[in-house]
């Protein structure tokens, strides 16, 4: 990429990761009645910010007014990335078709949202590509919970990872590190359900936490690059849809698996819309002690629970994965094999190593080690694309963005801003919030 084009994509990404972070804050009138520093002061003390709205549509149509200049700006992003596609009329219809069956209150965010932006519906349906493109999917998660634990807590951890071996993506984990220091909050009257997210509203929301105390992680399934394998295929709903669907209408993990084996999903192996992150792998617990881990594709879906020891093979009350098929059958559904990838394959065993070790002990301190932990790659000394804290080498170009830890029984959110590692987690309590 010439010079001048690095310039222009470093000023294009830069302003609405900064806008998406400020804009609400530049948008008060009281920037004007305090001192600069004064203000910014208060401001970064407050780390969760409100979207309150009536219904779906006022929803999209408030979210588009806030941040009409940074979806703007995304907007030329998208146009000038060299991995952009659009969507075509045939797959923007099946969404909608799909929207309209399973999910029409997204439907309903959507058009409020492209209201609220004055910009089409199809148009902003492509934006989502580009940081689909630009996103690892080398995720890597636990969950605990009754006797594995020293307290009968549950616990998830999740560390998320990105690629960094091109300029887009090295920006892009800067962008990712940047959405957590503002934690949303969506508030939707007329549905009864309030659920808290980083990221872009709508477009790019990573779901945490709702008020029921059900929350989320997700790794990416890596399908495989093996010509001579089927891949299972087939149209649905996104489950990038599914997974907001499901914050904002179930309350515990078993509402979230009939939810799951009921919806028609969709799976592919190209990454344009509607097909971005079909594949998923979502892991999820409740107040009442539950934990899930789903892994599906189009025609094939599994729900394990934390007594599922006939399928983990493990004790009560431990899930944890990376991104390759564990209980589904690899032949059956394209992933890959654990030794095709051998990131996922460590990433995998190491979890379950310290899992096992800390069985009956695990607390918010040992949770906070494993997403912490670089002693189970290559090397011993140091970290590697091996490691569930991972660092990028020869190998790979991975490196963990930030870390999350969810303890739902008192609506409490750790979160770091960079690699965990490195970094003290910043505790976020959701118990007020979700109680008024």
């Amino acid at each position: 990429m010439e010079s001048g084009n690095v310039k222009i994509v470093t000023i294009l990404v830069s302003l609405p990761m900064f806008l998406t972070i400020f804009t609400p804050m530049i948008a008060s009138d009281r920037i004007f009645s305090s001192s600069v520093m004064d203000y910014f002061a208060k401001n970064f003390a407050k780390k969760i910010w409100y979207i309150k709205a009536s219904s779906p549509y006022d929803y999209g149509f408030k979210v588009g007014k806030l941040f009409r200049l940074p979806y703007f700006l995304l907007e030329k992003i998208n146009s000038l990335n060299r991995k952009n596609t659009h969507a075509s009329e045939e797959s923007f219809e099946e969404q909608i078709k799909n929207m309209e069956t399973y999910s029409p209150l997204l439907l309903e965010e959507l058009k409020g949202l492209s209201a609220g932006l004055n910009i089409k519906m199809k148009k902003l349906m492509t934006l989502c590509h580009v940081f689909d493109s630009l996103t690892g999917k080398q995720c890597t998660v636990t969950l605990s919970t009754g006797n594995a634990t020293k307290n009968h807590d549950t616990f998830l951890t999740f560390n998320v990872d990105t690629e960094v071996d091109d300029y887009f993506k090295i920006l892009f984990l800067l962008f990712l590190r940047a959405f957590t220091y503002k934690i949303w909050v969506a508030d939707i009257t007329s549905m009864d359900y309030k659920y808290a997210f980083i990221g872009i509203p709508i477009l790019y929301e990573w779901p945490i936490i709702n008020e029921e105390g059900l929350s989320f992680a997700a790794t990416g399934l890596i399908l495989t690059d093996n010509k001579s394998r089927y891949i299972d295929e087939g149209p649905g709903m996104s489950t990038y849809m599914l997974e907001r669907l499901t914050m904002m209408t179930c309350k515990n993990v078993s509402e979230v698996a009939e939810l799951w084996k009921r919806t028609e999903r969709a799976s592919g192996t190209y990454s344009k819309w509607p097909h971005f992150w079909d594949n998923s792998m979502p892991v999820w617990c409740d107040r009442e002690g539950g934990i899930l881990s789903i892994e599906q594709t189009h025609n094939y879906i599994i729900t394990v629970f934390g007594n599922s020891t006939e399928i983990t093979g493990a004790p009560e009350g431990i899930l944890w994965h990376a991104n390759h098929h564990q209980w589904l059958n690899p032949n059956l559904t394209g992933s890959i094999q654990p030794q095709e990838y051998i990131s996922s394959m460590y990433r995998a065993d190491r979890a379950y190593d310290l899992l096992i070790e800390n069985y009956g002990n695990i607390t918010l301190d040992v949770c906070k080690n494993i997403t912490r932990d670089y002693q189970g790659g290559s090397k011993k000394d140091s970290g590697d694309s091996r490691d569930i804290c991972k660092y990028p080498d020869k190998e790979e170009p991975g490196i963990t963005a930030f870390a999350w830890i969810i303890h739902p029984q008192d609506y409490s959110v750790y979160l770091t801003h960079t690699i965990p590692s490195n970094s003290k987690y910043t505790k976020y309590d959701f118990s007020e919030i979700f109680s008024k």
